[in-house]
């Protein structure tokens, strides 16, 4: 086995609005607490060569993961994993009404940008002489279920540390949270995710956040945040045993049944949306509005199933998947029951950036994230019941190529 990593800064210039915590904030940025970058590793076994890349963004477009899905192609890998970290101190590569201007100028070229990263990855390769897998719960009170008081939170922090012939070695981990430690700030940021990495004693880290669409920290700001990445890290590295130098790797494909409307169903919904936002002039009720004027200009063309593909490794015997969603806690131990392996990692927020999909209650309740996130994301509602039904197609796909 071999393995290499290569990175590269992809920080926007002063002055690009930041995304997240609200709607039409403008929240420009005004200089950088930490560079934000794109990491990748290259692992590679006999005719297996996987691409693991790690973006600090909020999410991506279609557009820039296609562009690294083919130049991963072109390295010669064989499979392409691309997730972000979701920091909400960072800018914004696929719109999302009111939560963040594209800057077209910083993503016309923001692929190539990437593309260095990739290639160091490549020009990096070194022999692996040892592979080290670690799971441990992080200890206090660090995250917790914003979704439901009762809900489910994983605390694990999860991972590898690859040992190699030459150099530093290569951590793949991570862990569940919203990078939204740092909250409304001016200054980029990668949030927790950088200072877990500035935690792991100078490792060349690629970090691969978990399913975080119902957990947030207990505790923001700089203190609480630096103080988990430490206590974090520590965690990680105190759990380290060692695995056995295989790989393997496939794509696993799904489907996501959306809600079937008509337009009245759409204006209705936009109505009821302005009507709880507190009036017309509201934020979230222009972010409702857009939605509808958006929805009815394509009703004829709107999908009711929704197909695509999750990436999928398995190093050391530990199976790593990678979902284009906020998903949520709930999903992430379903597909582990499922495939029998609480040691696997569920990461979330891959390629594309869908939008959240939340579990059946989660919609009952009729929260944000099963209804007003699908206005700024430009979607229609899940069926409930999708995102269980999503990890049941994963673990079936996970366990059809498992006995392949």
């Amino acid at each position: 086995m071999r393995a290499g990593f290569g990175m590269a800064e992809i920080t926007p210039p002063v002055g690009t609005e930041l995304a997240g915590f609200g709607y039409y904030l403008e929240r420009r940025m005004e200089g950088i607490r930490d560079p934000l970058h794109i990491r990748a590793a290259v692992l590679e076994e006999g005719s297996v060569r996987v691409l693991v890349i790690s973006c600090e963004l909020l999410g991506l477009s279609q557009e820039v993961a296609d562009a690294l899905i083919r130049h991963g192609k072109e390295l010669g890998c064989t499979e392409v994993m691309i997730v972000s970290v979701h920091t909400h101190t960072g800018p914004a590569i696929k719109y999302h009404e009111g939560c963040g201007e594209v800057s077209p100028a910083y993503t016309a070229g923001l692929a190539q940008r990437m593309f260095p990263a990739l290639d160091a990855a490549m020009a990096d390769l070194q022999e692996v002489t040892g592979i080290a897998y670690g799971r441990a719960e992080v200890e206090g009170d660090w995250i917790y279920n914003r979704a439901a008081q009762d809900g489910p939170v994983d605390r694990d922090v999860r991972g590898f540390v690859l040992t190699r012939e030459k150099g530093k070695k290569l951590a793949l981990m991570g862990c569940a949270c919203h990078g939204v430690f740092l909250g409304r700030t001016h200054l980029a940021s990668a949030d927790f995710s950088g200072e877990i990495i500035r935690n792991l004693g100078g490792m060349d880290t690629v970090y691969l956040n978990g399913l975080c669409g119902d957990i947030d920290p207990f505790h923001t700001g700089e203190e609480a945040m630096c103080a988990f990445g430490k206590k974090a890290a520590e965690t990680f590295l105190g759990s380290l045993k060692p695995v056995e130098p295989t790989l393997r790797a496939c794509r696993l494909p799904f489907s996501i049944r959306l809600t079937r409307v008509t337009r009245e169903d759409i204006c209705g919904a936009a109505d009821e949306a302005e009507k709880r936002a507190g009036g017309a002039d509201m934020p979230a009720a222009r972010v409702a509005r857009t939605w509808e004027k958006e929805m009815l200009e394509k009703v004829d063309r709107l999908l009711e199933e929704e197909p695509g593909t999750a990436a999928c490794f398995v190093l050391g015997g530990i199976p790593v998947l990678a979902l284009p969603f906020e998903g949520f806690t709930a999903i992430g131990m379903k597909i582990r029951d499922g495939i029998g392996s609480e040691d696997a990692m569920i990461l979330g927020c891959a390629e594309e950036l869908r939008g959240y999909l939340p579990t059946r209650d989660d919609i009952a309740r009729g929260s944000y994230a099963a209804l007003e996130s699908t206005f700024l994301y430009k979607r229609l509602p899940a069926v409930p019941g999708e995102a269980e039904r999503l990890a049941e197609q994963l673990t079936d796909a996970y366990l059809q190529q498992a006995r392949v």
